[in-house]
């Protein structure tokens, strides 16, 4: 991502600059947070990144194989390649009520397998979040009202994963987790990595799930990356009213 800028106009404020010149780069199996308090230009960045806003200027690419891939480039040769390995849990997630963890795995997103292929897939995704293989196995019959709140959460992030995206994006993760949930999505997003190698874009203004989860981080304010490095550096850059709302404890 070079020199990226979303600029829109609003008759109230003007010209609004949402993100101001973005220049990032992230690493393939890697677990990057973008970190910022709310307005700092983090979910507009997020939506560029996934291809559902475009940039006013600047350029972005995605390595796909072996190529690079031109995600401001529309149609199928552009980010029409890349969209299908991206994934994105948004901080709204809600899984499909009348149906099971089984049929929310494949069914409700048009994953149509086999049915003992079906079975065995969601299996292994289960296990990628952190359940062991006879509890998953017991989950795949029961619906999202039956389940509990990290339960639920665990079951959304493999509906993602399921779909083996490259690239997933996780916004505002953490939501209102209570604890235990919030060390239950940690696991499962580092498990998810190892066992599926995939690469992680956390969106977050949770500073404490930042330092727990994130390979490296970047702090954003007012549109701009003003510090990228390991989060235990960013946490040195906050200001005083960003410690008091992104973290727990300073």
């Amino acid at each position: 991502m070079d020199g990226v800028k979303k600029h829109y106009y609003s008759i109230e404020r003007g010209v609004v600059k949402a993100v101001d010149g973005i220049d990032l780069e992230i690493g393939e199996s890697e677990i990057f947070g973008i970190v910022g308090l709310s307005g700092a230009g983090k979910t507009t960045l997020s939506r560029i990144l996934y291809g559902l806003t475009e940039p006013s200027n600047g350029n972005i690419e995605v390595k796909l194989g072996e190529n690079w891939i031109d995600m401001t480039q529309k149609g199928p040769f552009g980010r029409g390649r890349v969209i299908p390995y991206l994934g994105i849990l948004h901080q709204e997630y809600s899984l499909y009520p009348h149906r099971n963890v089984l049929g929310n795995l494949t069914e409700a997103i048009s994953l149509e397998l086999p049915a003992e292929f079906a079975k065995m897939k969601a299996i292994y995704v289960l296990k990628a979040v952190g359940f062991d293989e006879e509890y998953a196995n017991s989950l795949l019959t029961k619906y999202p009202d039956e389940l509990s709140g990290g339960e639920r959460h665990r079951v959304a992030l493999a509906q993602v994963l399921i779909k083996e995206p490259n690239i997933i994006i996780l916004d505002e993760p953490t939501g209102t987790m209570d604890p235990i949930t919030r060390v239950q999505v940690t696991d499962s997003i580092q498990r998810a990595r190892d066992e599926l190698n995939q690469t992680f874009v956390i969106i977050s203004h949770d500073m404490d799930f930042v330092l727990d989860v994130c390979d490296r981080a970047a702090l954003m304010r007012g549109g701009k990356i003003l510090k990228i490095g390991d989060p235990v550096e960013i946490v040195e850059d906050l200001t005083p009213k960003e410690k008091e709302k992104m973290l727990t404890e300073e």
